[in-house]
């Protein structure tokens, strides 16, 4: 009996168990786009490497930092000699000129202990690094905002993608809807035999065509989410799903002309160039000398037994402070090749420099023309769009009052469907460009906050 009640509890305890991990798993998140972008900012991967990346500018920091800082070592030895070492004496201290006396000096034992102290006092090299380290700070800093910014195009992009191809979905559900409400109308009238076999067969097929498309980009949306699940950071095994816009039609032309904010891409090469600047400083500052003073303090025993730790045995003692200036006197023109490198380097820089602004300055341009574009066909694609459901409105009518064939009903709907996707894929394309608008201008983030 007691078996058996114990039992009953570890089934419950499992079921329970498995319960709440089905329902921990199966949590679903149901994301606007200023929701994903927050949610991504927060777990993206890419996000948290760049921010161990700062973590590790702040390590280098304070390790070339900690150069400047008092040294302190100790070291400790223990020797042995089996065999003393021997010196060769000259055999004139006993009466034997001419000749040479083997003589062993020392203890079958020696211990020392050591305690050394170094500070450095003047290093211009130490100085400038210690400078670039903290411009590597700011550096590291912005290749974050630009790792951000990255996270942020991407999000809304595929964001936005999934939305063109939800819609994609929607408007062939549509179709699918009105295929078999004539096809039940159709079946009717074949069974009344008012049209033909052909007619029938046509509309089955055009709804087997469309349910194929409809599985083909159900599994294509799978695969959208599962990538929006990647970029913001989310675990594959959550459900994910995106907020209807609403106002996603709401297209107009404003705030979109403001001058661009200073580019991330520009701050970072600017950086570099600074970077630059001081490694060429570091390097010229080897030919400086260097200062620094140091201590050291020794203890040493000599023991024919091992008897060190023995309380009134000698220990003798060593002191030695003192000044070390190392003055560079020639290198071989090490440095000198080096110096020739940087400034190398800084000439490429300027020229990456100058591209950046060129093709900024151009992404900026192409952005807004495409942006007024866009526009521009979106509103021609809402005309289009409703003069196209008004032809099938009519057609419908006239299909069934038998003035047009099944053919003209067809050839309607098949238009009405091409001017509902053109006009989403417009649509769709209208916003990815306000996107590079944006992003052109520095201005990315701002999405984060609008309504």
């Amino acid at each position: 009996m007691k078996k058996n009640r114990i039992l009953k509890i570890l089934t419950v305890s499992l079921v329970s168990g498995l319960s709440f991990s089905i329902s921990a798993q199966e949590q679903e998140y149901n994301f606007s786009l200023q929701e994903a972008l927050t949610y991504g900012l927060e777990n993206s991967l890419s996000i948290r490497q760049a921010s161990m990346d700062q973590d590790i500018a702040e390590g280098q920091i304070g390790e070339i930092r900690s150069s400047g800082l008092p040294q302190i070592n100790g070291e400790g030895q223990f020797q042995n000699f089996p065999n003393l070492p021997t010196q060769l004496l000259p055999g004139e201290i006993i009466g034997q000129p001419g000749t040479q006396i083997p003589v062993q000096f020392g203890t079958d034992f020696t211990m020392s202990g050591t305690l050394k102290l170094s500070q450095l006092v003047y290093n211009q090299q130490f100085f400038t690094g210690l400078k670039a380290a903290k411009s590597s700070r700011e550096l590291y800093q912005q290749l974050r905002l630009k790792t951000e910014e990255d996270v942020i195009l991407a999000i809304a992009q595929s964001y936005y993608q999934i939305l063109e191809t939800e819609a994609q979905k929607s408007v062939l559900e549509s179709n699918v809807d009105r295929l078999n409400q004539i096809e039940l109308l159709l079946t009717a009238q074949y069974e009344n035999e008012l049209v033909t076999k052909t007619d029938l067969s046509r509309i089955k097929v055009n709804k087997v065509n469309l349910e194929t498309n409809l599985k083909s980009i159900q599994t294509g949306i799978e695969q959208q989410y599962n990538y929006l699940k990647l970029l913001i950071g989310m675990p594959m095994d959550q459900q994910l799903r995106i907020k209807d816009p609403g106002n996603l039609d709401l297209v107009e032309l404003n705030n979109r002309n403001s001058e661009r904010e200073t580019p991330v891409e520009l701050m970072i090469l600017s950086t570099q160039q600074e970077l630059n600047t001081l490694n060429k400083k570091q390097i010229n500052a080897g030919y400086a000398p260097t200062l620094s003073v140091f201590g050291q303090q020794m203890w040493q025993a000599q023991r024919n037994e091992f008897d060190f730790f023995k309380s009134g045995r000698p220990w003798f003692q060593q002191t030695v402070i003192g000044v070390q200036l190392q003055v560079p006197i020639f290198d071989g023109l090490q440095k000198h090749y080096k110096v020739q490198q940087v400034k190398i380097e800084h000439e490429k820089l300027k020229l990456q420099q100058t591209e950046a602004e060129r093709q900024l300055d151009m992404q900026l341009q192409n952005a807004r023309e495409q942006y007024k574009n866009s526009l521009i066909s979106v509103r021609a694609q809402i005309e289009n769009k409703n003069l196209a459901e008004e032809v099938l409105h009519q057609t419908q009518l006239l299909y069934k009052e038998h003035v047009v064939g099944l053919t003209d009903l067809l050839d309607s709907q098949q238009s009405f469907r091409d001017a509902e996707l053109n006009y989403y894929r417009e649509l769709i394309r209208y916003k990815k460009s306000e996107l590079e608008m944006l992003k052109a201008q520095g201005q990315l983030k701002s999405i984060i906050n609008q309504n």
